[in-house]
């Protein structure tokens, strides 16, 4: 660690870390899991703010929400029984796909969502089920969409004035048919071509409602509209799937500009996006 670090904070709620962090500014660092502390820390920093002693550990539902503290950890997830049985369990399966035991047994649902890196697992899962980020700068708590929150402008916001205190999906997601699978080099790599997270909605052996999401191809995870378009009111079957994966072939290209380094993953996330369908009607 630098030799500027001045002082740890431990702050009891999370009104008192947010007011530290706005307080400080530059001067202070926020850590939960702390995975990406050293090869994040500027020199400028004096104050670690630790989050630990936050009571922000808890997965519940109620009739509205399914609401994650932002201190559980990946682990956490992955072994949860309520998350086993919420949308095919598809959180749990994002939560799997983590490199090694130790990164998951350290790193927190707040940390992977506050420094969405492209190939961080649970930001496009999250924006799947339609979820919302519940944050706070020391004064306020307010409520973020996740397609609000992975926009560049908020994110540099998040750790600097605002704090993840809760991840909340909206419980009518319970049911939903979902999917999600990575392309990586090996099975512990961080890095991935692709990311891949679909749900849908099903009435009547037709797609209601879908969403489609690829992660890692883009500075962020996005929502393909194209792709989801393709699938609404279609039969739950191949045909639909494979519309799907033409849909979000042509719509990555087209967002990542025809780049050739991006053609190989833009391909693949279409095939990705068709296999991940399948398997959700087939649930």
């Amino acid at each position: 660690m630098k030799n500027n670090i001045k002082q740890f904070c431990f702050p009891t709620s999370a009104k008192e870390a947010a007011s530290l962090i706005n307080r400080l500014k530059s001067k202070a660092v926020v850590v939960a899991g702390g995975t990406r502390l050293s090869r994040a820390l500027l020199p400028t920093v004096e104050t670690v703010v630790d989050l630990a002693d936050l009571p922000l550990k808890h997965i519940a539902a109620d009739k509205k929400w399914l609401r994650i503290g932002a201190l559980c950890s990946v682990a956490e997830l992955e072994k949860s029984s309520l998350l086993g049985k919420w949308a095919c369990g598809v959180i749990v399966k994002a939560a799997s796909h983590w490199s090694n035991a130790l990164a998951r047994s350290m790193g927190t649902v707040g940390g992977n969502v506050a420094r969405a890196h492209p190939h961080n697992n649970l930001p496009p899962v999250f924006l799947a089920l339609d979820a919302v980020a519940v944050c706070t700068d020391g004064r306020r708590e307010i409520i973020i969409p996740f397609a609000q929150l992975l926009e560049p402008g908020l994110m540099r916001e998040l750790g600097t004035r605002y704090i993840v205190i809760e991840v909340r999906v909206p419980a009518e997601t319970r049911t939903w048919s979902c999917a999600c699978a990575r392309l990586v080099l090996t099975k512990t790599s961080w890095e991935a071509y692709t990311n891949c997270v679909v749900a849908v909605e099903q009435e009547d052996g037709a797609v209601r409602r879908a969403s489609v999401v690829i992660g890692s191809v883009l500075p962020r995870a996005v929502r393909l509209g194209k792709a989801e378009a393709a699938l609404i009111g279609r039969s739950c079957g191949e045909a639909a799937a494979c519309a799907a994966e033409t849909a979000a072939a042509a719509e990555l290209q087209s967002l990542t500009t025809g780049a050739p380094a991006k053609a190989y993953a833009c391909r693949t996330s279409g095939v990705m996006v068709r296999r991940c369908l399948i398997e959700a009607f087939n649930r």
